[in-house]
């Protein structure tokens, strides 16, 4: 038994005859047949079409079904191709019903060899049936009627034999097929009289019997052979004499080629050609097309074609009763017209206009823009218009958003190459010159110009430059806002947006530091007496009276403001000394005369308004009011408040200096009591260990100063380090009380708010707000994140807060560090990225594959001035590569490989730049 499968594979017969003819099959569709059995006939009839040339200039072939009622399934002109009518064999559908095969012949007769249906005057006919069982109707009357009109007939059926031979006398060639057992619902009831009254004869070419479906596949060659022979039999007899291959037309031209058409031409065939037959179809799978001309025309325009693709033409020369063989040739259709210079103008917010130049014979263009983005591609809109418009303006646009915006000119259903622009919508106009003003402990002015027309108004967000707390308030159209309940000695930044319609403008930002608490603004003394004095605040408007001191003593008063927030102000000093006991000594000169002489002890005072200020990280300026010319100098010593440095006894200006405690007439050098010496009665508390006579004090790192100038500055210090200052004035007879104050230097302070500006393929500017300290000037060290790369380092000097950094990778992001550099080290680093722009082509595709052949396509970038196309074999590593201007968008290699695939990479070129590759593959057939 042989399968399905089997039938397929076997080789059969191919007819070569020159000769046409007209062939209609009647197939026994009734119930007997059976579905599974039904496949069987549909796999016969497509060997039985594969071995003829089928077009509708060459041999024709149409079927018809019948059972209770026939039906034609197509004429013999309804395919034009062996391919067409062999997917017609495989979708034909099985119809059921009683088995009336005389009726079917009839039904043939009257409608499938007629004109109208595609039968051909001169041309030879054939019928051939194929059924499972004897009809219920008569069959000799109708095949008696088709045979007379000329129609040879061939009858195939099964007959349950014990031993049947079906044989060819023509080609010596016999089947034997033995009695098995029959199928359910196979063909075994087929009357061989019956076949043999219909066939035409001789019965022993013209009749095929066999036992099963599955076995049918082998009379497939002996059918064929003898149908092949019969056409080229009746050929002959209906022109006299052997047939032979006509000439065809020579020389195919093809010319005014365009997008949608191309024009082809040849040689007029000898003879007397009664038509030419044009076929064309496109290379990669599109069903056939013919285009038919008279015998006295040479070319003819093949119009309605597909842009960009290749086309087939075979021209057949048609004579009366046969056709030459093709004369065969190609041509590629252009591209269709694009739009040509496409501008993008008129840029808002959010809304930008597109213009072109039209294309000629467009119907219409469709216009694709979205941002130019990782979303969704729900966020590309699409715009039809007409021929006629050829400017529109796109609104609602996102601000500050890069825009792809793609003109298609439209042909019918057909779209051109798409040109393409890009451009950045404006971002919303923020607000401007943001000044911060009178800053105090807890308030701070903030003055800014208005940001547009269109504001609706502002929001302002301000926090703790080292908190995580968030304030914020929202305002209208103000351009002026008092910020309150600020911390003293604490650093704010300040961001302030501008609020519109579309959302909220980029921020303009600045720092401010609030102020220390303020201290009472002037604390001085009145109404001194020997055990008292007036402590007076603000001019007279608070005072307190300190009672209950000793004569002739300098006390240091102290006093700070207190603030709602507890905050505790710098202490402000007052230095004040008790007046002197006045002492009355009474000499008598005569019995009448008494002299009396009052003695005052000479004060040596401290210095008033001692002030700490103009920090730096490696210095402070120290500065005091003048106290006359009883003052010689000024000491200075300073020392960090962590008390790091060794503290010594020496000399300063001829005064010896004493071990604390010591007074200079005791001879053995007897510790005293702290701050007391024995001279003294009243026991005046004096500054620890020094008595008046002697200056006693230790060593710490010092300057004097003349008893002229009132400041000086200390350095070098340490950083943001906290020291404690110490002036003494300095009398002839010794030192005044020291007073001091501390204060600390500046830290290292890191530079801030790096911003990104002029991003491009291979560069972009960094800008950073300079830290309050005087620096050397700023390291900048770059390095790319989303590639491969070393860490790139410069310098630039403290005059500098911007550098374009140039060199760089397209389309890679960097990390950003800007470093102060000062005297005493460097700073933390101020940190960010940078991201260059995407130096690459996009929509990459191939198109116009062939055996050794492909081209490239893509979408044109913007800013490129060249293109660096390069094709690689993944088998053998060859390559070729191209340069090409920025104008193009495409690219054809050749003497490529068969069956061989292919990576194409495109580097678009800006300049001295270069691109990352944009990849594709492909293979070639």
């Amino acid at each position: 038994m042989v399968s399905g499968a089997d039938m397929m594979d076997i080789d059969v017969f191919v007819c070569k005859t020159p000769a046409i003819a007209d062939i209609v099959i009647l197939v026994d569709g009734s119930w007997s047949i059976g579905r599974i059995n039904f496949r069987l006939v549909r796999m016969f009839l497509e060997s039985l079409v594969n071995a003829f040339s089928v077009s509708s200039d060459q041999t024709r072939i149409g079927l018809a079904q019948y059972s209770g009622d026939p039906r034609i399934e197509w004429h013999l002109n309804a395919h034009s191709t062996k391919e067409a009518v062999i997917n017609a064999v495989k979708n034909l559908p099985y119809k059921g019903g009683n088995t009336l095969t005389g009726l079917a012949l009839m039904f043939i007769l009257e409608n499938s060899f007629k004109p109208e249906s595609g039968s051909r005057t001169g041309v030879p006919k054939i019928g051939i049936l194929i059924t499972d069982g004897k009809s219920q109707d008569d069959v000799q009357g109708p095949a008696r009627s088709l045979r007379e009109a000329g129609i040879e007939l061939f009858a195939i059926g099964t007959t349950p034999l014990h031993s049947h031979t079906v044989h060819s006398q023509t080609y010596g060639v016999e089947y034997r097929v033995e009695q098995g057992s029959l199928p359910l619902g196979g063909v075994k009831n087929a009357d061989e009289n019956e076949l043999k009254a219909i066939a035409s004869p001789p019965e022993e070419t013209h009749v095929y019997n066999v036992a099963d479906f599955s076995v049918m596949s082998s009379i497939v060659e002996g059918l064929t052979r003898t149908v092949c022979e019969r056409v080229e039999k009746l050929n002959e007899k209906i022109r006299g004499g052997p047939s032979t291959t006509p000439a065809a037309p020579r020389d195919l031209v093809t010319s005014e080629v365009t997008a949608r058409s191309f024009r082809v031409s040849w040689t007029h065939a000898p003879g007397t050609v009664e038509k030419y037959r044009v076929v064309y179809y496109a290379s990669r799978g599109a069903q056939p097309e013919e285009v038919v001309v008279n015998g006295n025309e040479n070319s003819v325009l093949l119009q309605h074609l597909n842009s960009l693709t290749e086309y087939q033409v075979a021209v057949f020369a048609v004579y009366s009763n046969s056709a030459s063989e093709a004369l065969r040739g190609s041509a590629t259709t252009l591209a269709l017209p694009m739009v040509n210079n496409l501008e993008l103008y008129d840029i808002t917010h959010s809304s930008m206009r597109v213009r072109w130049t039209a294309a000629d014979g467009a119907s219409g263009y469709m216009i694709l823009y979205a941002p130019l983005t990782e979303g969704d591609a729900a966020d590309e809109k699409e715009v039809k218009v007409a021929d006629t418009v050829t400017e529109i303006e796109l609104e609602n646009l996102t601000p500050a958003t890069e825009y792809t915006v793609t003109v298609y000119a439209m042909y019918g259903d057909e779209a051109s190459d798409p040109r393409t622009g890009q451009e950045t919508t404006l971002p919303l106009t923020p607000a401007r010159s943001l000044r911060i003003s009178d800053v105090s402990h807890s308030s701070a002015k903030l003055t800014w110009e208005a940001a547009s027309r269109k504001v609706n108004g502002y929001r302002i967000v301000y926090v703790k430059t080292d908190g995580v707390q968030t304030n914020e308030v929202e305002v209208g159209r103000i351009t002026t806002l008092l910020l309150s309940n600020l911390t003293s000695l604490t650093e704010y930044t300040v961001a302030i947006f501008a609020i519109y319609d579309e959302g909220q403008a980029e921020p303009v930002t600045d720092s401010f530091t609030t102020k220390s608490v303020p201290s009472p603004l002037s604390f001085t003394s009145s109404d001194v007496t020997t055990d008292s004095f007036r402590s007076v605040i603000s001019g007279n408007l608070n005072s307190y009276v300190i009672t209950g001191l000793s004569p002739l003593t300098e006390y240091e008063v102290s006093l700070s403001a207190i603030y709602r927030d507890d905050k505790e102000s710098e202490p402000v000093d007052l230095l004040e000394t008790t007046a002197a006991r006045t002492t009355t000594v009474a000499t008598t000169t005569t019995t009448t005369t008494t002299t009396t002489t009052t003695t005052t002890a000479v004060i040596r005072l401290g210095v008033r308004g001692l002030q700490l200020s103009d920090f730096t990280t490696f210095s402070m300026g120290v500065s005091w009011d003048l106290m006359g010319s009883n003052v010689r100098q000024y000491r200075v010593s300073y020392i960090t408040a962590r008390g790091d440095r060794a503290e010594q006894v020496s000399f300063i200006s001829g005064h010896r200096t004493l071990p604390t405690g010591h007074c200079p007439q005791d001879a053995a050098h007897k510790t005293l009591s702290t701050g007391h010496c024995p001279q003294y009665s009243a026991h005046q508390t004096l500054p620890t260990g020094r008595c008046p006579q002697d200056t006693v004090h230790r060593t710490l790192p010092t300057t004097m100063v003349p008893g002229g100038q009132n400041s000086v500055v200390l350095q070098p210090l340490l950083s943001d380090t906290e020291y404690r200052v110490s002036v003494t004035a300095v009398y002839a007879d010794g030192d005044g009380p020291p007073v001091a104050r501390s204060a600390r230097t500046l830290p290292l302070s890191a530079p801030k708010n790096l911003r990104v500006s002029e991003e491009w393929y291979n560069r972009f500017r960094i800008t950073w707000d300079t830290p309050p300290s005087p620096t050397m000037g700023y390291r900048i060290v770059y390095q790319p994140v989303s590639a491969p790369g070393r860490a790139l380092e410069t310098f630039v000097g403290d005059d500098v807060n911007t550098i374009l950094i140039v060199n760089l990778l397209s389309g890679t992001e960097y990390s950003v560090k800007v470093i102060a550099t000062y005297t005493t080290g460097s700073s933390e680093a101020l940190t960010g990225r940078a991201k260059t722009l995407y130096l690459g082509v996009t929509n990459l595709n191939t198109y116009q594959v062939r055996m050794n052949s492909m081209c490239a396509q893509w979408q044109l970038h913007r800013h490129a001035n060249q293109y660096r196309v390069v094709i690689e074999s993944l088998l053998n590593g060859q390559k070729q590569e191209v340069r090409l201007d920025g104008s193009s968008s495409r690219h054809c290699f050749n003497d490529l490989s068969p069956n061989t695939q292919y990576k194409i990479s495109v580097y678009a070129q800006l300049q001295d730049a270069e691109g990352p590759a944009v990849t594709t593959l492909q293979k070639t057939w």
